[in-house]
């Protein structure tokens, strides 16, 4: 067995996940593609130039017993870095008044997109490269502007998270970053929502944006790329957004 630093990409089957995941693997770094289904991780290893960079741990990262799993798989070999990419919308919707229903949206909404990061990144550390471990967290523009109930609350929640872990990190050398993407086509998050990837769709998405164009999964990935590299390693507890110009912050 390689005992090569590891690159561990939550999410890493379909979407943004997918492409970072393709992206890291093509760079020569040994890849683990963490998914709840099997068929997608396997489909995404067959895109790979070099397919025996990567390997699979089908595991539901929001879970304890999935971020056991996660560690087990990595079987204590270094971890470089960790691409917390697994997350989805929930009730993206108003969850009405009743007690009951509030506390399902919303916990559902917390534990795919902040305890899916949060379980497998707590477990993860001790394994985390000194001077040079990476972590990036993919949230949402949600977070910054909400317009999203429980969702756009919890991608909040994640670039909080994700500097909290610059703090404690820092003095290990280590960075911490959250991504915080607009409307990204093709990568099925919004079909999944029952909000559909259509025409019309992206069309309105794209008259939102100053640049007139949505993203692409790619737009994301060559920001991972950057903060995941060597060039990176000054820049940590940060939020960038990458939206085409939807929402500006400073």
């Amino acid at each position: 067995m390689s005992n090569n630093p590891l690159t561990i990409v939550t999410g890493g089957g379909t979407g943004m996940g997918r492409d970072v995941a393709l992206d890291q693997a093509g760079l020569g770094h040994d890849v683990l593609l963490v998914g709840r289904r099997p068929d997608p991780l396997e489909q995404t290893k067959t895109l790979a130039n070099d397919p025996a960079r990567l390997s699979v741990v089908v595991a539901d990262a929001s879970t304890p017993e999935g971020a056991a799993a996660i560690v087990a798989a990595v079987q204590a070999r270094p971890v470089r870095a960790i691409v917390a990419a697994a997350g989805g919308q929930g009730d993206f919707k108003n969850t009405g008044t009743d007690p009951s229903e509030v506390d399902s949206a919303w916990s559902d909404a917390l534990r795919k997109n902040l305890f899916s990061a949060v379980l497998p990144i707590e477990a993860l550390l001790p394994l985390l490269l000194d001077g040079a471990g990476r972590i990036v967290l993919i949230g949402s523009t949600a977070g910054l502007d909400g317009q999203g109930g429980p969702y756009a609350t919890a991608k909040a929640a994640l670039a909080g998270y994700g500097r909290d872990l610059a703090v404690r990190l820092g003095r290990r050398g280590i960075t911490a970053n959250t991504l915080a993407p607009g409307f990204v086509a093709s990568t099925g998050f919004f079909e999944a929502g029952g909000f559909g990837d259509s025409a019309p769709m992206i069309d309105r998405a794209a008259s939102q944006t100053l640049l007139g164009r949505v993203g692409q999964p790619r737009d994301v990935t060559a920001c991972a790329r950057w903060l995941l590299g060597e060039d990176g390693g000054w820049i940590t507890g940060q939020t960038i957004t990458i939206n085409g110009g939807t929402v500006m912050v400073r």
